[in-house]
């Protein structure tokens, strides 16, 4: 009896066709109670930077453990971390832990409106930063004080918006990954840094998902727009729970005990996570992880765009580095996913015959497949996949 409420512990229902007794991870596999295996093209929503059960993040755990793994008091760790971050991340003038993102997303709009003084919060069409009341509409929240939205690569509107003085911070991911992988168009962060700048608006870049997953430095090292606030979370810790509030001193400094702006949670900069952060950086630093996903998402986007204009399908492929989406019924998705025209039906038919493959997408098609370097062994099943699907999608 599965006594879950919905059944779930996310929003998002598991598809008739998926499994839904997974036991463990082995590489680019997750692996159900009777021994299936299945290659996982989700990969933690983007966390597993490494896939599953990775043997050097196991043995750091493990060493940590031994050592004790909670305090009440601060840790040389911490200190430590921070100093790294502060190096390695543009915007990271100071530096807080949290333990989700959308904890660090709700202290850095916190953060934003005691810095301005001004209560608004501008975001993006299609964009998600955490599940607060600050961001969401939903029933059971009290104040109803949802963003403003505008679309995401739409520079004249965003600037027209920014210069009314009226918002604490616009807030929105460098690339969205909630809404299809949607990268910037040339010069659009730049414009909407230099529009902050003129409004003394906090401009908050929502990195959750792309930071140390696209660069050590996350997508405003790799665009070079340096935000005056920043969060990230997932990939940092490999799925450990961890993030991370970073931007300015004059913002920062606001948070007690310097300021009057409270933040708090038991489990914030925990000893464990910090540890597995540190690995990661360590793993990361020469950048072949990252030109190795980066040259794997290069080849399958290609494959799948080939694969796709061989069979002439209403469909597309759009991402970069390590992350992709596909959309039928588009040919391309600028302004997110969910303001492009698109076949829910077609998608869930190609989601239902990969899984019969074993090989698992995500359920959605507004969610953003991500690249591990453990799927370099199994690319060439994924490819021959795509091509066996398309082509029924095609006989349909």
């Amino acid at each position: 009896m599965n006594y879950l409420s919905g059944g779930v512990n996310s929003p998002i229902p598991i598809p008739k066709n998926f499994p839904n007794n997974i036991i463990a991870g082995e590489g680019p596999y997750v692996i159900d109670k009777n021994g299936q295996k299945y290659i996982d093209m989700w990969m933690g929503y983007g966390a597993l930077l490494f896939g599953h059960a990775d043997k050097e993040i196991i043995q750091t755990t493990s060493k940590c453990l031994k050592n004790g793994w909670f305090f009440s008091y601060q840790t040389k760790i911490e200190k430590d971390f921070s100093s790294v971050l502060h190096d390695l991340i543009p915007c990271a003038e100071r530096v807080r832990f949290a333990t989700t993102g959308s904890d660090a997303v709700a202290y850095a709009i916190r953060a934003a409106r005691a810095y301005t003084s001004r209560d608004m919060v501008l975001s993006v069409v299609g964009g998600y930063h955490g599940v607060h009341e600050a961001m969401i509409a939903s029933e059971g929240i009290a104040f109803k004080n949802k963003p403003d939205l505008v679309h995401f690569n739409n520079t004249k509107e965003s600037i027209k918006a920014i210069k009314t003085k009226k918002y604490a911070c616009m807030i929105l991911e460098p690339i969205m990954a909630n809404s299809g992988c949607t990268p910037p168009l040339p010069g659009y962060l730049q414009a909407l840094r230099k529009a902050c700048d003129e409004t003394n608006t906090v401009l908050i870049f929502d990195e959750v998902v792309t930071g140390f997953r696209i660069n050590l430095g996350g997508a405003q090292k790799k665009y070079g727009v340096t935000p005056d606030l920043s969060t990230f979370s997932k990939a940092i810790a490999c799925g450990l729970p961890l993030s991370v509030v970073c931007g300015k001193v004059s913002i920062l400094d606001k948070f007690i005990p310097t300021g009057n702006v409270f933040f708090a949670g038991t489990f914030n900069a925990h000893p464990l996570s910090l540890a597995v952060g540190t690995l990661v950086i360590e793993m990361l630093r020469d950048g072949k992880i990252h030109s190795r996903i980066t040259k794997l998402g290069n080849r399958l986007r290609s494959f799948i765009s080939n694969s796709i204009n061989k069979y002439d399908l209403n469909a597309c492929v759009q991402g970069t580095d390590s992350m992709l989406t596909v959309a039928f019924g588009c040919k391309d998705f600028v302004h997110g996913i969910s303001n492009e025209k698109f076949n829910q039906k077609t998608y869930d038919i190609f989601v239902k015959k990969m899984a019969e493959r074993k090989i698992l997408f995500p359920p959605l098609p507004t969610e953003t497949v991500f690249l591990s370097p453990v799927h370099e062994a199994v690319i060439e099943k994924i490819e021959k996949a795509f091509d066996e699907v398309f082509l029924e999608i095609k006989n349909l």
